[in-house]
């Protein structure tokens, strides 16, 4: 564990800084317009970029390139230095990943409320979606959460009713028992008969065994 909490931002030369090679994070050209567009308005308010004692770049590479298109001569880093090369590139990897989801509900709304005063097009800008995409979400918000939970009951009956395959080893004896018992049970498939034979026969057990 590192025990320095917090590290200190510096602003540095925006050429001294260099991507890593194996960087698996990537975005699309509309992500990354957003990307720009949200630095050019905002600058750097959200996160700095992280840099290894090479300024080589752990977190932030996406960033550092809007960055160098807008122009910037300097851009802020804070410097961590990994335990080793694995090190690096699980932080990378990490770091990305550690964002969280949005629920998807409560994004609908978010959306129709922003929407009550924003242009479609405003919001595609700045929430980093396709206008369809924002209309999806609206479309998403009329949805109430009782219809959701009648689709959340539907699909867990659905469920129950998907075929699981059992297989069990018997003798030869055994089986040619079991052929004749499901040839005389009632039911249209080996599944339904076995079932009908075993519930045939917990209806006369269990009352014997005083259950």
């Amino acid at each position: 564990m590192s025990e320095e909490i917090i590290s200190e931002v510096e602003l540095i030369d925006i050429d001294s800084l260099k991507p890593n090679e194996y960087n698996p994070n990537e975005m699309t050209d509309l992500q990354f317009q957003v990307l720009v567009d949200d630095i050019k308005e905002n600058g750097f308010v959200a996160q700095p970029i992280v840099i290894n004692e090479l300024n080589e770049i752990i977190n932030g590479e996406h960033r550092w390139k809007a960055a160098k298109l807008l122009g910037y001569n300097h851009v802020p880093i804070v410097r961590f230095n990994p335990i080793d090369k694995d090190h690096q590139k699980m932080l990378t990897v990490g770091w990305n990943a550690k964002h969280g989801e949005f629920n998807p509900t409560k994004l609908a709304q978010l959306v129709l409320d922003l929407s009550q005063r924003h242009s479609l097009d405003e919001l595609a800008i700045k929430l980093g979606y396709s206008e369809e995409q924002i209309k999806d979400k609206l479309a998403m918000s009329q949805v109430t959460p009782e219809f959701m939970e009648q689709i959340k009951n539907q699909a867990e009956e659905r469920q129950k009713e998907i075929p699981i395959v059992m297989n069990f080893a018997v003798t030869i004896e055994e089986e040619l028992v079991i052929l004749d018992a499901l040839e005389l049970a009632e039911g249209k498939t080996k599944g339904e008969k076995l079932y009908s034979i075993c519930q045939n026969y917990l209806t006369q057990k269990l009352p014997s065994d005083g259950k």
